[in-house]
């Protein structure tokens, strides 16, 4: 039994075995979860199908066990889908529509999986995580059947624009063993210019971050925006999928596929997100916007990291390399790490509170080599971990938070040297 048949017995959501008799084929797939949206998420899914040949939309409406009442929006969303297209297949909470009308015959179509009405709802503390596995899950099925072509499980929200390129992917070299594409993505208005300017904040806020894991050297240093993901099906099955919580589970998937394969960033193609406030999930881009619009002035909001906090980071992983370096495969020690570090307090301080020594034994007893120990300490030295020390040497160094102003002037001089 290989990797995905394990995790199609074994770990796959109920919606991935019922699709025994399912009446079509595509090319593509992509992934959509959808709460309490607005018709214009429908419509412009189908707009969006209507130019993708033989492509398959599977969409999660949802709602949280802790909210008893169907989601208006959703029960408008199902029934415009009913109206627009042709139902030739169900199953349980499952429905397939596709696109067929005198202008439109090109072998598209809507899998709509019913968690709002037909189909239990999502227990909140598994909130979108859950509702992106069951997707991913479907199409990691169909995908196995050979009744998609692809092998790329496509992941986008209902508050984007999917451009008409949205699958023409540079088609990666065997030896390079990528686990996901991450498209480029920019936010675009959504009609209201102080959510608009926010937003705008924030997005460069979450592209400094990655900026910074980059200067510093980090394997880990590529956006997490769920909306842009796009992952190879054997590695999606080898790390079992989307994590099941309320937020964040573009983050951890990503974190635990990067030490599966590569992760590659692209220019092209372009997912367009309608900026806006959302109080659908705890943390985030829209819940992240409505605090900066609680600022006075939301140029004045501190949500950046201090530059000088990626000129330890790099420190530390120079030093990462010095001790894989001075590992000994004969007797299975390595130099004592805290000698790299004999001039900075803080780093040192910031892996104690990390239990940084079990980790370092736990590296030397599970590696015969230098590579491999380097490899060890790299994915324990994860992107989660590294987000983790950054929190420890923040609070260590006195590098707190700083504004987008504070923020461009100390980045601008840090290039200068």
């Amino acid at each position: 039994m290989n990797s995905t048949e394990k995790y199609l017995a074994k770990y796959a959501e109920p919606e991935a075995a019922l699709l025994a008799g399912l009446p079509a084929r595509f090319t593509h797939c992509v992934c959509i979860p959808a709460y309490d949206e607005s018709l214009v998420f429908i419509q412009r899914t189908l707009e969006f199908l209507a130019n993708q040949p033989a492509t398959l939309a599977v969409i999660v409406l949802n709602r949280p066990d802790a909210n008893d009442a169907l989601s208006a929006h959703n029960a408008d969303a199902r029934s415009f889908l009913q109206q627009r297209t042709q139902c030739n297949w169900r199953n349980r909470n499952l429905s397939l529509h596709t696109l067929a009308s005198d202008s439109i015959n090109n072998h598209s179509g809507v899998l709509l999986v019913d968690r709002f009405d037909l189909g239990d709802p999502i227990p909140h503390q598994q909130g979108v995580g859950l509702a992106r596995k069951i997707s991913a899950d479907i199409a990691l099925q169909l995908i196995y059947r050979q009744l998609i072509r692809s092998h790329w499980i496509y992941s986008t929200d209902a508050d984007t624009v999917l451009p008409n390129n949205y699958f023409q992917l540079p088609m990666p070299d065997a030896k390079q063993d990528v686990a996901a594409f991450v498209l480029g993505y920019r936010h675009i208005t959504g009609g209201d210019s102080a959510i608009d300017r926010a937003t705008q904040i924030y997005e460069t806020r979450l592209r400094a971050y990655v900026s910074g894991l980059a200067y510093a050297g980090s394997p880990y240093a590529f956006n997490t925006v769920g909306s842009t993901l796009c992952i190879d099906a054997h590695h999606y099955a080898m790390v079992r999928g989307f994590p099941k919580r309320a937020a964040g589970e573009d983050f951890y998937v990503l974190n635990k596929l990067r030490k599966t394969g590569r992760i590659i960033e692209l220019a092209q193609p372009i997912v367009d997100i309608k900026s806006r406030i959302s109080n659908r999930t705890p943390f985030g881009t829209g819940t992240a916007v409505a605090d900066i619009l609680n600022y006075d002035n939301v140029e004045d909001a501190a949500i950046f990291y201090h530059p000088q906090l990626f000129e330890l980071l790099k420190t530390l992983l120079q030093g990462f390399d010095e001790i894989a370096a001075g590992f000994d495969a004969s007797t299975k020690i390595t130099i004592q790490w805290r000698l790299v570090y004999d001039m900075q307090a803080s780093i040192i301080l910031a892996l104690q509170a990390m239990d940084f020594d079990n980790a370092i034994a736990h590296c030397v007893a599970n590696s015969r080599d230098q590579q491999q120990f380097s490899r060890h300490l790299q994915h324990w030295f994860d992107g989660f971990r590294t987000l983790k020390w950054l929190h420890h040497i923040r609070g260590e160094s006195g590098l707190h938070n700083i504004s987008l102003l504070e923020y461009q002037a100390l980045h601008a001089a840090q290039l200068a040297n």
